[in-house]
């Protein structure tokens, strides 16, 4: 590989980071493996925590430990971060504490928050691993605030000998510059991930919301306002931008890089490796999806029954039989998830829920994931470089 590398401004905040790829926190197919390899390639993994249960996360923390230091216990005092990111659902959160009506229920932005709920055992489960990053997206702003400080209050009390040259990062996934803004502004974030979801190329696979616009777009736009926002922290570095929606190749980050991001996050690229979690029917699935094949529907979360993600949030995924029965209408709510419920146990290739973004035509083998990220870093530097053969003078 050259000796040419791709320097931003996440390596001073990220100085373990030799490429600035990162893999989304993918909910059912992202976890400690997976998230470890991307690490080891020279990128930064992240676990997708979504749905897990406190003992879920520790499990996952422990792969990606036993994958990167040969031991599955968490970092101890003196020894720096684990060099994973792990993401949660800022909805699925709250929603955790409303489980049962005699759990204590925090006043998400009040004072009550640090009761120990189910969320918070989720939280300090991920946080006792002193992961180097997490991901927190998809909620209300009150929602967003007020998980960002129970997070950085468990922090304070879990690892609190950690040299604040070593504190985690907060990444904050968004979809419009009003959104970035108060990413920066009021939930603190380190690092802004714009989704953009309207393109026909630049479009992630699995949830975003119906109203951002395409990436190609969205990315200048946070980009121009950047400046303008007051960060939370004023002593904290200026926050730094990823894209993510549709990407698959080296050369889509060194179009982000030339549009403004400091990065760029892939998801289907690493659904299409060994370590993904995802089943060997899926994978093949993946593998036979062409451009055109996916689509934007409210059909797979009534399939699983997952419909309570926030108002506008839809996902994309490969069109079968599922998503035309939903469209047909000819089929009740109950018929519907029934023959869905039977599809997933009988791992049925007509009816499974594959998520996938527009990006997938152009991936045709798997490949570790390791081989993925620097396959990518190569293609983005020969993209770079080839850009700079339009300059004169």
């Amino acid at each position: 590989m050259s000796q040419r590398r791709i320097t931003t401004p996440l390596n001073s905040i990220l100085p373990f980071l030799r490429v600035p790829i990162f893999c989304g926190p993918m909910s059912g197919a992202a976890g400690g493996k997976l998230a470890a390899a991307v690490t080891k390639g020279g990128g930064l993994g992240f676990i997708g925590g979504g749905y897990f249960t406190p003992d879920q996360y520790t499990a996952n923390l422990e792969e990606a430990s036993e994958a990167l230091h040969g031991s599955v216990k968490p970092v101890g005092p003196g020894r720096g971060r684990l060099d994973v990111g792990v993401g949660f659902l800022g909805w699925g959160l709250s929603k955790l504490d409303q489980t049962s009506s005699s759990d204590p229920v925090p006043i998400v932005n009040g004072t009550n928050y640090h009761h120990r709920t189910k969320a918070v055992a989720c939280i300090d489960a991920a946080l006792k691993f002193r992961p180097r990053a997490v991901w927190l997206a998809f909620g209300n702003e009150e929602e967003l605030v007020g998980w960002a400080q129970v997070m950085r209050a468990r922090e304070a009390l879990l690892n609190a000998d950690t040299n604040k040259l070593e504190s985690w990062k907060l990444f904050v996934g968004v979809g419009s510059v009003e959104e970035a803004r108060v990413a920066v502004e009021k939930v603190g974030a380190d690092v802004i991930v714009a989704q953009g979801n309207r393109a026909l190329r630049c479009e992630a696979g699995g949830h975003g919301s119906s109203t951002s616009p395409p990436l190609l777009n969205l990315v200048p736009s946070i980009s121009a306002a950047l400046p303008s926002f007051t960060a939370l922290n004023p002593s904290s570095p200026a926050p730094l931008l990823l894209g993510a929606g549709g990407l698959s190749s080296g050369a889509h980050l060194a179009a982000l890089l030339t549009l403004g991001a400091h990065g760029a996050v892939y998801g289907t690229r690493f659904l299409l490796t060994p370590e993904s979690t995802y089943s060997a029917t899926r994978k093949q699935l993946l593998l036979d999806a062409r451009h055109g094949s996916t689509m934007r529907s409210m059909a797979f979360d009534e399939a699983r029954g997952t419909l309570d993600w926030p108002a506008g949030v839809d996902g994309r995924g490969i069109v079968n039989e599922t998503v035309r029965d939903y469209q047909a209408g000819q089929l009740g709510l109950e018929e519907r998830q029934e023959r869905y419920t039977r599809a997933d146990k009988e791992d049925d290739r007509e009816r499974l829920i594959v998520w996938a973004g527009t990006g997938i035509g152009a991936v045709n083998e798997i490949s570790p994931a390791e081989e993925v990220v620097k396959q990518m870093e190569k293609e983005a530097i020969q993209a770079l470089g080839h850009a700079g053969t339009y300059l004169q003078g």
